[in-house]
């Protein structure tokens, strides 16, 4: 029975998301966006804007699982923190609706999605386009490619409902 899980590539400036539903074999990208906040707003309504769009999504697509991307700290402290706090809104957003929380690194997301855990992100999106299949053509932000690499990495491996 397939599996129904919400893939997220946290960020605060855009946050990838990708609802997916698969066996860990053959996975169909059902919805992806990047939730974008405006750089323009106060700090806690960037935050609330970022809670309040995924909550719609999780009501909307009823995912049964959440997985999302560890930190990994290559930016300053300042953009860390503000991603942490993002990460924070998400996994609040996760446990409200009663969803189950699965965390990968950066390096286990590629090796699940190109069998090498030193990849670049041209192969990592490389992969994602061949194991799922979208649209033709279709435009998508490198935050999203890493949202639904997420939930490719959750299905695969074995840790889904």
């Amino acid at each position: 029975m397939p599996n129904r899980v919400i893939g997220i590539d946290p960020g605060f400036d855009r946050i990838g998301v990708a609802v997916l539903e698969g066996t860990g074999t053959a996975e169909t990208l059902l919805y992806s966006e990047c939730i974008t906040t405006l750089k323009k707003d106060a700090h806690d309504k960037r935050l609330l804007a970022l809670g309040t769009r995924l909550e719609e999504i999780i009501l909307e697509w009823k995912p049964k699982e959440l997985a999302i991307e560890k930190l990994f700290f290559n930016q300053n402290a300042t953009s860390a923190l503000k991603v942490a706090e993002a990460r924070g809104v998400i996994i609040f957003e996760a446990a409200q609706a009663g969803l189950p929380v699965y965390e990968y690194s950066p390096q286990d997301v590629k090796i699940a999605v190109t069998g090498y855990g030193k990849a670049d992100k041209v192969a990592v999106e490389g992969m994602v386009r061949k194991l799922v299949k979208m649209p033709d053509g279709a435009k998508k932000l490198d935050d999203e490619i890493d949202a639904i690499a997420v939930g490719i990495t959750h299905l695969a491996t074995g840790r889904a409902i």
